[in-house]
C-alpha cells in the first residue's frame, strides 16, 4: 500500500479533518507535516497526541515553529525540519501527499 503524508496547514482549532485522516490512514505507512498555524498542533499536548494517535511520523516546521514564539518547544514526537527537509519528504520519503 502507498504512504501518504498529510500536509496541515489551519491550527487544530479550525481544523476538520481528523477523522478523514484516520480513514484514509488506516494500516499505512503515514506522516504529517505542520505548516502554518498548523504548527500549533506540535505544542499544545492534547491535540499532539491526537495527531499522533493518527500518524505514525510527525515532522512541523522549524519557521513556524519560531515565528510563532515556539522554537524548540515541540512536544515529542514532533521533528523540526527545514524547507529543504519537507521537499525530501514530499519527492522522496512518500508515495502519495493529502494536502488538509
Amino acid at each position: 500500500m502507498p504512504s501518504k503524508l498529510f500536509i496541515l496547514l489551519k491550527s487544530p482549532h479550525e481544523f476538520t479533518g481528523m477523522d478523514m485522516m484516520k480513514n484514509i490512514a488506516a494500516g499505512e505507512r503515514s506522516g504529517a507535516i505542520l505548516f502554518e498555524d498548523a504548527a500549533y498542533f506540535a505544542v499544545d499536548k492534547r491535540q499532539a497526541n491526537e495527531l499522533l494517535s493518527v500518524v505514525k511520523e510527525a515532522y512541523v516546521m522549524a519557521d513556524d515553529l519560531a515565528s510563532r514564539g515556539f522554537e524548540g518547544k515541540a512536544v515529542p514526537g514532533f521533528k523540526a525540519i527545514t524547507y529543504p527537509e519537507a521537499v525530501e519528504l514530499i519527492m522522496e520519503q512518500y508515495d502519495q501527499t493529502v494536502t488538509l
